[in-house]
């Protein structure tokens, strides 16, 4: 791991205490020089009114990554869901966006680490008009597992704050747009809706979700990677993540799509529902 990557786990920390290996403590209290080697994997969940949401399905993707990365976690899904409430309430931010870290080192030692990162959720005119996004190609290393990679991740912000977008599309050396940087990406045409292949991307929780409601939509789904070359014979796109949910792209480059799709609008209820019924339940 470079020094960037410290750089980047200090400045990216929102409150002042976080969770370190199950202690509550301050943010000026870590060490970040025990970050600097191994592996480290690591969810985004979503907190909305102290709960973090969808959070089986993160941890199940937490430990698919970790096994990719050559180690287990030895904690439980119970104790992560105390460890969040217990940060939520100690920083007193009950909604937000929480950092699950674990790190494995070269001696082979577990250790993790919590924390509320910054958000940038859309505002309502972004999903009322659909937001821009270009084209940048590019390909993780390893698309199934949440891996930090850094020289990844600045690249891509720099792009996008330079070309003022909210986000890049992956395109791969064979042309095909994958997923985005930081998001899945799913195409419309008339009543088929076109993603790729889960085979070749971060499994999104969102993007399982918006698939399970779609199928009870009776929406034809194919899985697929779209050509860049062929953006311009679809009806509408969007992205789908912890952040933007469901979220209408408004253009790519020069290539305008239709924000008011109605099978966008129809995934978007249904996302919703699923937010709310999840929240009610955990309550």
């Amino acid at each position: 791991m470079c020094k960037l990557k410290l750089y980047n786990m200090k400045t990216e920390i929102f409150q002042n205490v976080v969770i370190y290996n199950s202690q509550l403590i301050e943010k000026s209290d870590i060490n970040f020089n025990t970050f600097d080697d191994g592996n480290i994997v690591y969810e985004i969940i979503r907190v909305v009114n102290g709960i973090p949401l969808f959070l089986e399905d993160h941890l199940m993707r937490l430990y698919y990554s970790a096994n990719i990365a050559g180690f287990n976690i030895g904690i439980t899904t119970s104790e992560i869901m105390n460890s969040i409430k217990h940060l939520s309430i100690e920083n007193q931010s009950l909604n937000g966006n929480v950092k699950i870290l674990f790190h494995y080192n070269k001696n082979s030692n577990l250790s993790f680490l919590f924390y509320f990162i910054k958000h940038s959720y859309p505002n309502e005119v972004q999903y009322r008009h659909g937001v821009k996004v270009a084209l940048h190609s590019a390909e993780r290393k390893t698309p199934n597992a949440k891996i930090i990679d850094d020289s990844f991740r600045n690249t891509t912000n720099e792009i996008i704050l330079k070309e003022k977008i909210y986000e890049l599309l992956l395109v791969n050396k064979n042309g095909l747009i994958t997923e985005g940087s930081k998001s899945n990406v799913f195409f419309i045409k008339d009543n088929t809706l076109i993603t790729a292949p889960i085979r070749m991307v971060l499994p999104g929780i969102t993007r399982k979700f918006i698939l399970k409601i779609a199928q009870l939509y009776k929406i034809n789904i194919i899985e697929e990677c779209v050509h860049q070359n062929d953006i311009d014979k679809y009806d509408a796109a969007f992205i789908s993540g912890t952040s933007p949910k469901v979220l209408a792209i408004s253009s790519i480059i020069d290539v305008k799509y239709n924000v008011n799709n109605p099978l966008i609008k129809m995934l978007t209820k249904g996302y919703n529902e699923e937010i709310e019924n999840y929240i009610y339940d955990a309550s």
